[in-house]
């Protein structure tokens, strides 16, 4: 039986991201939580969500932690009985809880739709030069946000996947179901993809 070669491009960078030394991904971490905070999605009076690291992606505890010094809303991905994602809101410190996957989620009931969101900065397996996002598999953020991808829809937050550098790949070839990203933070830049981030993101 033939080996569906997206598993393969999945598992060889995951691989690649797990194989990044300790005192590597420490310093990356550092700069990539820089660069967020640079970028200026903290200002504006933002809802951020982020999420909890999982599997070798980047940390941003950093940045959780700066939302609560600055009175930031901010919010962490639960995935629902639909497979779909709600968020919920956490602040530093607060309780969390593991879901099936053993992935942390916030241990609260104040939840918020993700169009209200005004900036989602995204986990990832890889991208490429078009902000094309290949995800765990699972299918869970490019279901939830269907919403953004209608011509009558208004509002929707501002996608940043959130990677180092090494998971950048060849061209994807995205499906119809794909969410493209307005921009990627990794330790080494800020790349805009829409004009939206052009406009709305330091780099």
């Amino acid at each position: 039986m033939a080996t569906d070669p997206v598993i393969n491009q999945r598992q060889f960078l995951r691989q690649t991201r797990l194989a990044i030394p300790p005192s590597h991904r420490e310093h990356y971490d550092f700069l990539i939580n820089m660069r967020i905070a640079n970028s200026g999605v903290l200002l504006r009076r933002p809802r951020i969500a982020s999420y909890m690291t999982h599997n070798g992606e980047p940390n941003l505890e950093s940045t959780i932690k700066t939302c609560f010094d600055r009175h930031i809303p901010h919010y962490l991905p639960s995935l629902t009985k639909n497979q779909q994602l709600i968020f919920s809101a956490y602040a530093w410190g607060d309780r969390i809880k593991y879901n099936q996957f053993n992935i942390e989620e916030a241990d609260t009931y104040g939840t918020l739709q993700c169009k209200f969101l005004s900036t989602l900065l995204m986990p990832l397996v890889g991208f490429d030069n078009k902000g094309n996002r290949l995800g765990a598999g699972g299918g869970y953020y490019d279901r939830t946000l269907q919403f953004s991808a209608q011509t009558s829809n208004k509002i929707s937050p501002l996608l940043i996947g959130i990677a180092y550098s090494c998971q950048e790949t060849e061209a994807l070839s995205p499906q119809t179901w794909d969410i493209p990203l307005d921009a990627v933070i990794t330790e080494k830049q800020t790349r805009c993809f829409s004009k939206r981030a052009i406009a709305l993101l330091r780099t």
